[in-house]
């Protein structure tokens, strides 16, 4: 049989999944309205030091992570320069039903709610189901803001639905590169709260893990997207963008003025007309000359003289 010890860590351990087993519920509220303090819209109060900025500039990834002393929350953030414009960030980031293909333990994502806000925000409502380990499933539903102006979607749980967290507040902040043009500057914040304890390496997927894991599908496919818009301009325009490195931009397309193949209608009356002028002229001068020779007087009589004279 199992020793004392082990036999209690057994306990622990169905205990724990215990917790952990989906108890999340579309139709029930959650247990609180809040217990972490949210994210505000805007860029986020870290600075950078030449040395952190460099090692961006790099491709390397500047990140932190605290827990508490209880184990059971974690705050995270991560920052990254990307190679793609803020809006192709923005692309991905907002494309919540394509998650599951690219972040790693989501299983299932889809928006549940979205709405227009007058102040040009937008309101997000979406469910995930993430499988962190064997037998270790939480299923969250979470209530994004928008805020294009602030750069910024953040993040609090959807408190009219229960989730299996006990609390998810999160940020992300895009913003063009303060150097390098077509490039973006991506911050991700995080903090998370469970019901229960979970064994450390659970802990670990959902908040170390989970950190590096968020900034890094968001990088792959935001370059990725960069790269095949760049080819569909070079494809439209039949001339290569420079690379950005360069500090270029591709040339114009040449614009090509094809010559008038035919005379201007506008001058085609001047030349009709002179053309009837002429035949009239030559028609009076024939009838002149027809009249004198018919109606020639005889010899010796007084010609009538024109009128007006």
């Amino acid at each position: 049989g199992a020793s004392p010890s082990m036999a209690g860590q057994r306990a622990l351990f169905l205990a724990a999944v215990a917790c952990v087993a989906s108890a999340a519920d579309p139709r029930a509220p959650h247990s609180h309205t809040g217990k972490l303090k949210p994210f505000s819209s805007g860029k986020p109060s870290v600075s950078l030091s030449s040395g952190d900025q460099a090692s961006l500039d790099k491709g390397n990834m500047v990140m932190s992570q605290v827990r508490d002393v209880s184990g059971n929350s974690g705050q995270a953030m991560a920052i990254q320069a990307i190679h793609a414009p803020p809006k192709l960030v923005w692309k991905q980031l907002l494309d919540f039903n394509s998650y599951p293909k690219k972040v790693d333990k989501l299983a299932e994502c889809s928006k549940y709610f979205e709405k227009q806000n007058m102040d040009g925000s937008k309101t997000i409502k979406a469910r995930f189901l993430i499988k962190a380990a064997p037998g270790f499933a939480f299923e969250y539903y979470c209530d994004h803001q928008y805020v294009p102006l602030k750069k910024s979607l953040t993040w609090t749980l959807d408190y009219e639905r229960e989730s299996d967290f006990d609390d998810v507040v999160g940020h992300w902040y895009v913003a063009p590169h303060p150097s390098r043009p077509d490039w973006s500057q991506v911050y991700y914040s995080a903090d998370l709260a469970l019901k229960g304890w979970v064994p450390g390496v659970v802990m670990n997927i959902l908040t170390n893990s989970a950190l590096k894991s968020a900034v890094t599908w968001v990088k792959k496919f935001s370059e990725a997207e960069y790269v095949k818009e760049q080819a569909r301009a070079q494809t439209a325009t039949g001339f290569p963008k420079f690379p950005v490195a360069f500090g270029k931009q591709a040339p114009p397309p040449p614009v090509v003025v094809e010559e008038p193949k035919h005379v201007p209608l506008l001058r085609r009356p001047k030349v009709w007309a002179a053309a009837g002028a002429a035949a009239a002229v030559t028609a009076a001068s024939v009838m002149v000359a027809s009249c004198h020779c018919q109606d020639s007087p005889k010899e010796g009589a007084v010609a009538a003289a024109p009128h007006g004279e």
